[in-house]
């Protein structure tokens, strides 16, 4: 279980700021992550490549996935699943529009008189973001209470 926390929602960039299936490289606190405009709304991953670490932001969305810009490794838009290869999937965030304005939730934490922030949450709903599975494989929930402390300090950074 994680150290209680609050959700903060923060402001990444402006609707107008992000041209059509393109992305752009934004950081929520010291963690890098992608936001992408695609004609179904906008999604924002982890920027880092599971495969060698290459920035998603600069890869080529088609057919609701990003393609990593050094080896062509595709993630999927919605839920950060891989495409076709094995390297993992990388975590997907929810995304909010509110008035031209483009938000991501950030969790902060209390942990050992420290403020940690984790870069946003994931959007659980969708579930573990791991390799693709076939389309009727049934991906349960991997709710945020489960996660051991230790699990949750990974993923945590030291707020600025």
């Amino acid at each position: 279980m994680r150290p209680p926390g609050r959700i903060e929602r923060v402001r990444v960039c402006a609707t107008g700021d992000l041209p059509l299936n393109e992305g752009r490289e934004v950081r929520v606190g010291d963690r890098p992550l992608c936001v992408f405009r695609t004609e179904a709304g906008f999604h924002a991953l982890d920027n880092t490549c599971t495969h060698m670490g290459g920035p998603l932001a600069d890869g080529l969305v088609a057919d609701d996935t990003v393609a990593c810009p050094l080896h062509d490794r595709r993630f999927e838009l919605a839920t950060g699943r891989a495409v076709g290869h094995d390297c993992g999937g990388v975590s997907a965030y929810p995304v909010e529009v509110t008035d031209g304005e483009v938000y991501l939730s950030v969790a902060v934490f209390e942990l050992g008189g420290e403020t940690l922030t984790a870069a946003a949450v994931p959007d659980t709903s969708v579930g573990d973001p791991g390799p693709a599975e076939p389309e009727d494989a049934e991906q349960p929930p991997v709710p945020l209470e489960d996660e051991s402390p230790e699990a949750a300090a990974i993923e945590l950074r030291q707020a600025s």
